[in-house]
């Protein structure tokens, strides 16, 4: 403190600046649309809830387990093995990591940001400078020593694949996000649950780090692939 205001309000910065611009350009039944598609749980199916509470652990598993097939060391588990010892903090955990990220930012990314960019340039090119956008946005968390992006730095394994990794997500957000009715807060829990899993598993290795992203591409791509043929099927997405 104070400075420690300036990172709060710098990172609810997409969160505020998309529910601004929602308030100033939409009309009121557009606006219920958007509390609505943040809010409702209904337009998530089971599955589309296990796949939003199940992919990301999936793919850290695999990771973890190429990277110790090659020589890599296990991954420390700090925060995992600190919730098991004290297991009354599991939901003040969950509640802080989806407060910091998943609300502070996506009633931005995924609720005001994402369909005008798509509506632009398509789906593909879109989503990925969305993804290249979000990533370059985090620039200033690695010059603050003391996290854990400042930490990774500028190495491979740190900004760059960061880049890389963000536009992966942003590729399976966007594929979940028209798999749920448009639901922003499918953005929320994906968000929420890639972040939550990280911390749970760090400390990790570089290696870990690089192979976690070739997986998320793949399905990524994947989603377009499966979105982009149900929209040449079905006629065009409804994008408003």
């Amino acid at each position: 403190m104070p400075w420690m205001l300036l990172l709060i309000f710098g990172g609810m910065g997409p969160s505020l600046v998309g529910i601004t611009m929602m308030l100033l350009t939409y009309d009121q039944a557009q606006r219920r649309d958007y509390w609505r598609r943040c809010f409702s749980v209904r337009r998530i199916r089971l599955l589309w809830w296990l796949v939003i509470f199940l992919i990301f652990p999936a793919i850290f598993g695999v990771s973890i387990a190429v990277d110790q097939a090659l020589g890599g060391p296990m991954p420390g588990l700090t925060q995992l093995k600190t919730l098991m010892e004290n297991p009354l903090m599991w939901p003040l955990a969950a509640f802080l990591g989806f407060m910091s990220g998943p609300w502070s930012e996506e009633f931005g990314w995924r609720g005001y940001a994402l369909e005008p960019m798509i509506k632009r340039f398509g789906i593909l090119p879109g989503t990925i400078g969305l993804g290249v956008i979000w990533a370059v946005w985090h620039l200033p968390l690695y010059f603050m020593t003391d996290g854990w992006h400042a930490q990774m730095g500028f190495k491979l394994a740190g900004f760059w694949t960061f880049i890389l990794f963000n536009v992966a997500l942003s590729m399976i957000m966007t594929w979940v996000y028209y798999k749920t009715d448009r639901s922003i807060l499918s953005g929320m829990l994906l968000h929420f649950a890639v972040n939550f899993t990280a911390q749970l598993v760090s400390p990790y290795s570089d290696r870990v780090e690089i192979l976690r992203v070739i997986p998320m591409l793949v399905i990524g791509l994947i989603g377009w692939l499966l979105i982009n043929r149900r929209s040449h099927t079905q006629g065009q997405l409804t994008i408003e």
